[in-house]
Parts: C-alpha cells; sequence; structure tokens
C-alpha cells in the first residue's frame, strides 16, 4: 500500500526516522525465483448459466471459474478484484490474459472465492485462469482491460475534482470530449497523446460510465469509470458532505486494517470542557449537534496506542479519520517478525539493442557514438521507466542486474540483429529504454549521445519477456534550460542550494528517469539562481517518444544533502526542447514560532509558524513525534492559517498526553491543483497530486 506521507518531498526527514513518514503497510520483497505454473490440461468452465446460481459450484471441489467481480479495470492493473467458482484453495495460482498474478496479491476467501490485484495487460478482454495443482479452468474473456482510466476514480457530487484521464493506443487529439454520465468535463487539457487533464461535472451520488468522444463521432466508454460521493470519501477518508448545519458526523477507522475504531476519543473544538465530545461506538462513529456546532470547526480522534489526528477550522458535516497505529511492541504491533507469506516475483525483459546501419539483417556498428579516445570505451546501459518520479522506494526499480540480469552492454558480444541485454524488472505496463555513450571506467564519468525507446511492455509476475528490440535511434542532441524565479526569503537555517531535475513522463507507462550506474543524470546543482540550469544530451520528443512531456521538478534545499528547509515546484507538461522553462511560485519555508526551535511547547499549547514570503498554499500537515519516538499528532490545516491547537487531553481516561522530552515536529505547505480543504482526503498526502511544496523540521520540549 501507498503511504500517508512519503516520496521524494521527504529528503530531509530521513535523518528524523520513519515515525514521519509512517509507512501504511508494507510488500513482500520481490523473488528471483517464481513458482512454476503447473501443467495440466485447461478445462473451460463457461459463462454463467442464467439459472441463478452464477457462482455457486454446487458447493462441488470441481474447479470452476465462472465470473470476475468486477469485470473490467485499467490496463496498468493494481486494482482489486474477486474471481468466483469452485475448487479453490490456498494453493491457487491465477492467470489474468496469460499473466500471473502475483502470489501474494492472491487470497483465498472460500473455496468459490479468490481475492486478488490484477497485473497489468493489454487493452481489451483477456481469459482467466485458475490453476490447483495439475487441473485447471479458464474463463474465456473472462476479464476487459480498458484501454484508459481515470485518476482520481471518485470526487464529490459537487464537481469540480481535478482528474487525469491516462489512455494506451488511443492518441488523445484536440477537439476529443470526455463526458461524465453525459456531461462534459469541464477545462479538457490535452497533456500528451496518452494523458488528458480536466475537473469532473456535478452529478448525482453513485458511478456513472466515461466516455471519451473522438473528434471523428466514435465513442469508447467505461463502464462505472467514475463514482460520486455525497458525505467524505468512503474509501480516502477526510472531510466532505457539504456545510455545516448544526450538525457532525465523525467516523474513525483504523489506518491499517481500515476497520472501525471503537472507543476513540472525540472531541469537538480543542477546550475539553465542551459538552460535544465522547467515544465511538462499535462502528467507529459518533455524532455532534446543537446551535453552537458551526464553522469553521476542529475534530480531533485519539486512542492509547494511535498517532492523535486534528482537521483543523473546516466546513464539512462529515469527517473520516484514519488513525494510525504505532509500531510499538506494548500495542502489540512490531515486536516480531513479519509474518509468512507466498512472495512476491519478479519479472525479466529481454531482446537486442539495435544499431541502425547498412546491415539489414545483423549488427550494425555504433557509429552514431563517437570512437573511443584512449581510457574510454562505448557502452550502453538499460533501465526500464519508473511508477513515479524521485528517489524514494516507492518510486525506485529493481536492480536491473539481479538474477542474472545483463544491463552493461558493450560492443560484444553480438546478437542477431544487435546487442543483447537482458534485465530484472517490476512486474508492470512500462518502456524499455537504453543509453549509449562512452564511458571512463576509471572515473565512472558517462557522456550519452543517443537513446533508444521501446513502448508498450507488458511483464506479468515471474515471466520473461523476449525479443524485445531497443532501436537506437534518438539522438541526444539537444539541451533544456530552467529559470527559476520567485524566490521567497531564506531563513537562518537555509535553504542555501539548488537542485533541479528533468524527467520524461510518459503516462500510464511511468517516467523515464534517466540513470546510469542507478545514479540520476539529468539533475543539476547550483548555489544560485544567477544563471540558467541548463540540461544537455536531451532527446527531443519525437519518433516513440513523441507523446512524451517533461516533468521538472526544482527544489530549494539546506546542505550538502538536500535536507530541509526546502522548497519545491514541480511543473508538468512541458514539450519543448532548446528553450527556456521558467519556473516560480515557490512556496514561503514554514518558521516555527511558538514554540521556537528548541523552546518548550508554549502555555496555550497553539502552534505557530510563519513564513519569509512566498505564494500561499493551500494546505498544511503538521507531524508531530513525542519524546517516546512514537507519532504523537497529525494535523490538517487550511493553507490560510500558521496555526493549529493542540488539546489537552491529559484529563481523559485512558488516552495520554504527548510523551514528555525532546519532541520533533514538522510543517509541510503544499498546493494541490482544483484543492478544495472542506473536501481534503488522505489522497491528497499523495505528492503525485503536488504542484508545490515546503516543509522545515522543528524541536521543542514538553
Amino acid at each position: 500500500m501507498k503511504a500517508w506521507l512519503g516520496g521524494t518531498h521527504a529528503r530531509g526527514t530521513r535523518g528524523v526516522g520513519a515515525a514521519l513518514l509512517l509507512l501504511i503497510g508494507c510488500t513482500d520483497p520481490l523473488t528471483l525465483t517464481p513458482p512454476p505454473r503447473p501443467s495440466g490440461g485447461a478445462q473451460d468452465a463457461g459463462v454463467d448459466s442464467g439459472t441463478g446460481l452464477p457462482d455457486s459450484g454446487l458447493g462441488g471441489s470441481t474447479l470452476l471459474v465462472t465470473r470476475v467481480q468486477p469485470g473490467h479495470g485499467p490496463f496498468v492493473g493494481g486494482n482489486a478484484a474477486i474471481v468466483r467458482g469452485s475448487g479453490f484453495t490456498e494453493e491457487a495460482f491465477v492467470y489474468v490474459g496469460g499473466r500471473m498474478v502475483q502470489p501474494a496479491d492472491t487470497r483465498l476467501i472460500d473455496p468459490n472465492r479468490l481475492a486478488i490485484v490484477l497485473p497489468a495487460g493489454e487493452p481489451g478482454p483477456a481469459d482467466v485462469s485458475v490453476q490447483v495443482g495439475d487441473a485447471e479452468a479458464t474463463l474465456p474473456d473472462g476479464y476487459v482491460y480498458d484501454s484508459f482510466y481515470v485518476e482520481p476514480g471518485r470526487g464529490a457530487t459537487s464537481g469540480g475534482t481535478f482528474v487525469n484521464i491516462v489512455g494506451q493506443g488511443l492518441e488523445f487529439v484536440e477537439g476529443d470530449v470526455v463526458l461524465f454520465g453525459r456531461t462534459p468535463c469541464v477545462g479538457l487539457e490535452v497533456v500528451s497523446s496518452g494523458r488528458l487533464t480536466c475537473r469532473t461535472p456535478p452529478a448525482p451520488v453513485g458511478t456513472v460510465d466515461v466516455t471519451l468522444v473522438r473528434e471523428d463521432g466514435t465513442e469508447v466508454s467505461i463502464e462505472d469509470g467514475f463514482e460520486y460521493y455525497d458525505s467524505s470519501d468512503p474509501f480516502n477518508g477526510g472531510l466532505g458532505g457539504g456545510p455545516i448545519e448544526g450538525s457532525i458526523n465523525v467516523t474513525v477507522l483504523d489506518a491499517m486494517t481500515g476497520d472501525p475504531v471503537e472507543g476513540a476519543f472525540v472531541l469537538y473544538g480543542d477546550d475539553v470542557r465542551t459538552e460535544h465530545q465522547g467515544l465511538t461506538n462499535l462502528l467507529g462513529q459518533i455524532a455532534f449537534s446543537g446551535p453552537d456546532v458551526m464553522p469553521p470547526a476542529t475534530i480531533t480522534a485519539a486512542k492509547f496506542c494511535y498517532e492523535k489526528t486534528s482537521f483543523v477550522a473546516f466546513d464539512a458535516r462529515d469527517v473520516t479519520i484514519f488513525l494510525v497505529p504505532w509500531m510499538d511492541p506494548m500495542c502489540g504491533m512490531g515486536g516480531g517478525p513479519p509474518p509468512g507469506g507466498r512472495g512476491r516475483n519478479g519479472s525479466f525483459v529481454s531482446g537486442e539493442l539495435v544499431f541502425l546501419g547498412p546491415n539489414e539483417l545483423g549488427p550494425n556498428p555504433w557509429d552514431i557514438v563517437p570512437p573511443a579516445r584512449e581510457g574510454w570505451q562505448r557502452v550502453a546501459y538499460v533501465y526500464t521507466t519508473q511508477p513515479c518520479a524521485g528517489d524514494s522506494l516507492s518510486c525506485l526499480n529493481p536492480d536491473p542486474g539481479l538474477g542474472g540480469g545483463r544491463s552493461r552492454i558493450l560492443e560484444t558480444p553480438l546478437g542477431s540483429r544487435g546487442y543483447p541485454y537482458r534485465i530484472f524488472v517490476r512486474p508492470a505496463a512500462l518502456a524499455v529504454y537504453a543509453l549509449a555513450g562512452l564511458e571512463n571506467p576509471t572515473s565512472g564519468e558517462f557522456l550519452p549521445y543517443v537513446m533508444g525507446v521501446a513502448r508498450n511492455v507488458l511483464a506479468g509476475p515471474g515471466e520473461e519477456v523476449t525479443g524485445v528490440e531497443i532501436v537506437m535511434d534518438i539522438p541526444l542532441d539537444h539541451y533544456l534550460d530552467v529559470r527559476l524565479g520567485d524566490l521567497p526569503g531564506p531563513g537562518s537555517n537555509g535553504p542555501d542550494r539548488f537542485v533541479v531535475g528533468a524527467d520524461i513522463d510518459l503516462g500510464g507507462e511511468g517516467l523515464i528517469v534517466r540513470r546510469v550506474r542507478n545514479s540520476r543524470i539529468d539533475v543539476v546543482r547550483q548555489r544560485s539562481v544567477a544563471r540558467d540550469f541548463r540540461f544537455f544530451a536531451q532527446p527531443a520528443l519525437l519518433g516513440a517518444i513523441e507523446d512524451g512531456r517533461y516533468r521538472i521538478e526544482a527544489s530549494w534545499v539546506t546542505g550538502d544533502f538536500d535536507a530541509d528547509p526546502s522548497t519545491h515546484r514541480v511543473v508538468r507538461g512541458v514539450r519543448e526542447v532548446d528553450a527556456v522553462v521558467p519556473i516560480g511560485d515557490f512556496l514561503g519555508v514554514p518558521i516555527a514560532t511558538a514554540p521556537a526551535f528548541g523552546e518548550r511547547i508554549p502555555a496555550d499549547r497553539v502552534l505557530r509558524w510563519t513564513t519569509n514570503g512566498g505564494a500561499p498554499p493551500d494546505l498544511h500537515l503538521v507531524l508531530m513525534v513525542g519524546g517516546d519516538g512514537n507519532p504523537a499528532w497529525r494535523m490538517f490545516v487550511p493553507g490560510d492559517r500558521q496555526e493549529a491547537p493542540i488539546p489537552n487531553l491529559e484529563t481523559i481516561p485512558g488516552i495520554n498526553d504527548i510523551s514528555s522530552g525532546f519532541i520533533t515536529w514538522a510543517v509541510y505547505a503544499i498546493r494541490i491543483p482544483g484543492f478544495d480543504f472542506d473536501e481534503v482526503t488522505y489522497a491528497d498526502l499523495n505528492d503525485s497530486l503536488w504542484s508545490a511544496w515546503a516543509l522545515d523540521i522543528f524541536t521543542a520540549q514538553r
């Protein structure tokens, strides 16, 4: 699962520890020896007979597959579904379109149901097979991979949700229209041939079909492609339901399990003397009502062995809070080894690098790369696109050299048409790219001259995708300049240097984050903005990457380790090369005023901060770690406020105050396109949605 907070923006928090990042759940590491697909004849289970008993299997042990619910989903996979039939066991393996579902993502509910997470697949219908031992049952065309998807896939009935529409093989163009139900979305923009953005129209509660209407009048639809909700987001929590009208409904859930948290203390406002307080019921719910329940409202939820959470100064009648449990042995968490599981399986992609030349039926020399002078040699490196930008664990690909992979390619040996490679990859829909150039083996310096990209590679768990030719036909003879401006003033502790990175976004296939020996090459560091940040050896966005767009992240950071205080901007959709890209509107860096750095929590228990200028944020997120090292508090604060109360809950039975000692607290300032604080959700903590953010980390005493 994704972290509630983590990713590339968290550079400076690494020294503080994992308590500030709070990963919710984790995944098993990729294994190099996937279980073999059992042999045996396939048995066609057919489709439902319409008898009214479509999933029962009549209670028998015969292996059958009758249907998948839901029966469709995005081509990138990653969505959950239920496979129905009979004869299922704990040892069942599921294949969709011939690609294995990760064993760790296959869970037996009962002999008639398997819960799975879909692998990536080609758009269109796919067979669904289940294997148990030597037996196999197949449902032909049992699942359909949609050719595009909407992200996020749900939003408020009031409309205005900013969405990305990501496609494969559709070639979005100006003049296309996207309908939610039968109403066009607003502000449709063609970011690339594989990505659109717009804002949703208003609609009643429920799901609607999403339809792409082409310029020629043809239509492509996704059934139930978007969900409208009228309260807070049922999956991502947070605020919703419209303005407060004398009542607030609160639901408290466990952030790790999703289960209701019974007996959580919930407080309206920040004064424990109010009558609007109490404990949640079996469903994790409590409601407050009265003429004094009005905006701006603040709600706090707390329970022993959980991080406390506050939503500050909002106007929304429904609040869903995910309480993060402590990973502490005294709370029954984190004290023993992780539970065993069926593991995860990596994939391999193999093929040849093909250089153009006179030999049509055999390898050509690397004439596009200059001859190697003394001490240098011609070298190529092969990698895949990343699922997201940055260097956090959730973004990085596995080492391509694992399991006998070969990602560093020389001019020998020769293959049938080119130069063989074989790399270990994450199972996904991705692109494979190679950089060829000159390398000094002594210094490690690498000068890229040409690039090749193979698109639409689908690698299933445990699968080796063979014959993927990478044609080395993209000269790296362009540049990209980035010019920074509109910077806020620095604080006394920084920022003091700049880091700018440029990657190529290929939509649903991920980002080309160009690397050599797992080090990024498209990063420029400078002490000032007096001159532009120039990226050399860039490709023109033509040919295999004609639908790509540059994603540029500019950061003003502190010290040699890119630490905090820091402020960051992201610009997406850049098409031009040999041009200057201006980037401004940086957010001001938070500066603690109460308590000042290292001082005691103030007597009024209100955290306060300011900035040295900068553009205004949409949201502040405040995180606090207590003196015992456990996460103490999480606060969602509107962007126009620079303070957050800490209710004193020590008089509440079973609730401890912030642990005494040295306390660490961080303030994130965040800007999100289309953001409305009264509809904030936990999904908004995904930094891929952010256009700007700034943060600093402080210490205090209690």
